[in-house]
């Protein structure tokens, strides 16, 4: 016996589906691709806005969006989502790797045609014989940025199988494949405040957003809060003296500062009085993102995702490594039931 039917309209598009498709399924069977990566819950590529109707989200949502891979519909529905570049491929060589601090490096990929993101969106980056990664591309710290350049902020990893090769077996001139944008934390133009923050390496999409908003959003409250274990880990002083100097206020946080010019508090704890008005982008450690997107649903406000994982290499085999990685996750408790 077939399923029932029922009419999804995307973006003002109409398209017959069936109970039970996925909405990015319900999509493709009307020839739309709603923006995705992973389908697994992880990327957030695919969250989109339920305007009306019957969609049972499996514990995906936020506020007045599912995520498009795990969603289904249980009958008519409206969704929307934002328009976001093109998927593409393009090839690239390493132009440049810099030690910006210890353990943290800028590696600069010259491409052959440009791929256009979005600030907050990433790429997944093959470097020649070795597996893909998943990296943000950025605003260079000093702001001498090409337009067929790529800039990654990468911390290295010991044994890790891609970022402890850099310098070493990859190095200036190495082939380099990139395919993207992907990922839904990027900046939007709305006129609400921004509260951004960040741990690590996860600086990267917030700095880019940053400078993004302070100068095509002029006007529009912006404030950051960037921590990172210790203070060595802090590597971002060029993009924080920038900040200050646009009156862009900047908190820094680590557990070996001095509770003077970087505070010792974790990064979500040091977010302020937040309001259904805020926009609130999160990147870094799964910990520090799912800890502020707790504080941002409580408070109403609207939260934007980029966590970052990174697997060790174990028994001499790797299990995705690499800095600003993403790695598919389990369904929550909530998405399991």
């Amino acid at each position: 016996m077939s399923k029932s039917t029922c009419t999804v309209t995307i973006n003002g598009q109409k398209v017959k589906a069936n109970v039970g498709d996925t909405l990015i399924d319900a999509g493709l069977g009307g020839r739309l691709v709603l923006p995705h990566d992973c389908c697994s819950g992880q990327c957030e590529t695919c969250r989109v806005r339920v305007l009306s109707g019957q969609v049972e989200d499996l514990g995906t949502r936020e506020k007045n969006t599912v995520l498009g891979c795990l969603a289904m519909l249980e009958g008519d529905a409206e969704i929307s989502y934002d328009p976001v570049p093109i998927v593409k491929n393009t090839k690239g060589t390493v132009e440049s790797i810099r030690k910006i601090k210890e353990d943290y490096l800028e590696v600069r990929i010259k491409v052959a045609r440009t791929i256009p993101w979005l600030p907050g969106q990433y790429l997944r980056a093959t470097f020649s014989g070795y597996p893909a990664r998943e990296y943000s591309p950025t605003t260079p710290l000093n702001l001498d940025a090409e337009e067929d350049v790529i800039v990654f902020h990468i911390k290295v990893y010991p044994n890790s199988v891609v970022s402890s090769k850099l310098g070493s077996e990859i190095r200036n001139g190495h082939p380099v494949k990139l395919r993207g944008p992907f990922g839904n934390a990027f900046l939007r133009r709305q006129p609400e405040p921004i509260v951004l923050t960040s741990t690590g390496t996860g600086f990267a999409p917030i700095w880019s957003i940053a400078v993004a908003a302070s100068q095509g959003q002029p006007g529009r409250e912006i404030r950051l809060v960037v921590g990172s274990r210790t203070r060595d880990g802090l590597y971002m002083r060029d993009a924080v003296r920038w900040l200050r100097n646009h009156g862009i206020p900047i908190t820094l946080t680590a557990s070996d500062g001095d509770n003077e010019t970087v505070m010792t508090a974790r990064p979500y704890e040091l977010l302020g009085d937040l309001t259904s008005d805020h926009i609130v982008y999160s990147a870094g450690a799964p910990s520090h993102v799912d800890a502020t997107r707790a504080l941002a649903l409580e408070a109403g406000a609207t939260f934007y995702a980029d966590p970052f994982y990174v697997a060790e290499e174990s028994s001499g085999l790797s299990t995705l490594a690499g800095s600003l990685m993403r790695k598919i996750r389990p369904p929550s408790a909530s998405a399991r039931a």
